[in-house]
């Protein structure tokens, strides 16, 4: 796993931590500011997932195309 995916998955578990802080009986100003940074980090995380997904069907699509214009089968590689 690289260094960003691995601040992603960190990231997740924090978000998901911080959904406890609902189950207090009160709620502090910090809390809000916790749920706000989390939120962001989500969008963040969905944003560069989407364009990753974005990008390796694009990089799909062209390795198909070539195959198809050069009348072989795609090469599947990792």
């Amino acid at each position: 796993m690289r260094r960003m995916e691995i601040t992603e998955s960190v990231l997740i578990v924090l978000a998901l931590a911080s959904l406890w802080l609902f189950a207090l009986p009160q709620r502090a100003l910090w809390h809000n500011l916790v749920w706000l940074v989390m939120l962001a980090a989500m969008v963040w995380i969905a944003v560069r997932r989407l364009r990753r997904i974005s990008a390796a069907t694009d990089e799909a699509k062209r390795i198909r195309d070539e195959a198809e214009r050069g009348g072989r089968p795609p090469s599947i590689t990792p």
